[in-house]
């Protein structure tokens, strides 16, 4: 099989790279010319599945090679100022339905969308409105598939607003569509200021780690594990669903994963709990279900603790 990766040199992209390389698939890497991580994809070069194509997603019209399915990383605007930002999140609505229309010339079969946990748009305050502030987090439904819908931002507005027209573009064109809800993905390669990669830094050196509340129920994926649900999501019979929750089996206060590695680490670096001023979305709150991703094969091979553990 030859797999197109867009935003191949972002972090999820460049481990689904190597993962599809490791199960002996041709790789078309897409990547911006001034792209952060295009570098570190040049190791790949000496695979001859391995080709890397740079080009910016407003010119992918001009795309010359086959292959049969499509992941659609690459998105513009993912900061706290972007996501906000309605001109920049249309952009990418465009950009991806051009890259829908470039997938039926290039003979592509299936067409999968990283989608976003910002969909659902369920925030803290919501809950502690419905459940009240002493809410037990096993007592709150999963967010399923079919869960309500309502993004506070535009970053969410925009990637639910793709579900419904590339499904329906796919549908016209002949190409399956898969619109995959991504939750929170950490691993080696992360942003060196996300809460894992920090806590990790920190802890190692036994030094303080300073934190929000930490309050809300929180979903973490490690990256190996992603890559396998974003391989069997291109390769299995979805029986006719096409939006899945990408998630790790377990929902849990997000101070308790802060508690979970400083005790893998053993550290002597403390907790400092500081108020912080929440995005103007809110405080997200993820309590995914993945059964839907099971019933296509998934097994959370690594976890939390595993991941953690490879991470250091």
């Amino acid at each position: 099989m030859r797999v197109l990766i867009t935003g191949a040199a972002s972090f999820l992209g460049r481990h689904l790279v190597e993962y599809f390389l490791s199960k002996e698939d041709e790789v078309l890497a897409l990547v911006r010319e001034n792209a952060r991580g295009k570098d570190e994809l040049l190791k790949y070069e000496v695979n001859n599945k391995f080709k890397l194509i740079v080009l910016d997603m407003k010119d992918i019209e001009r795309l010359d090679i086959d292959f049969d399915v499509c992941i659609h990383l690459a998105w513009g605007g993912i900061g706290k100022e972007g996501r906000m930002d309605e001109n920049i999140q249309r952009e990418n609505i465009d950009a991806a339905i051009k890259l829908m229309r470039v997938c039926k010339e290039r003979g592509a079969k299936r067409f999968l969308f990283a989608g976003s946990q910002a969909e659902y748009g369920q925030t803290l305050s919501d809950i502690e409105t419905k459940y009240g502030k002493d809410f037990d987090i096993n007592a709150i439904p999963r967010q399923s598939e079919d869960a309500p819908t309502d993004p506070k931002s535009k970053y969410g507005k925009a990637k639910l607003e793709l579900k419904s027209k590339l499904k329906n573009l796919g549908d016209s064109l002949g190409i399956e569509y898969v619109h995959m809800r991504i939750f929170s993905v950490f691993g080696s390669g992360d942003h060196e200021t996300s809460l894992i990669s920090t806590c990790i830094k920190n802890f190692k050196e036994n030094k303080d780690v300073h934190i929000g509340e930490c309050i809300q129920s929180w979903n973490y994926i490690y990256i190996k594990d992603l890559c396998e649900a974003v391989y069997l999501l291109s390769k299995k019979d979805l029986q006719g669903e096409f939006v899945f929750n990408v998630a790790g089996a377990t929902n849990k206060i997000l101070m308790d994963y802060v508690k979970d590695i400083k005790r893998l680490l053993n550290s002597s670096g403390g907790i400092v709990v500081e108020k912080k001023e929440a995005a103007s979305e809110g405080l997200p709150f993820l309590n995914p279900g993945i059964e839907r991703l099971k019933r296509v094969g998934f097994v959370e091979s690594y976890g939390f603790e595993k991941g953690i553990k490879d991470c250091i």
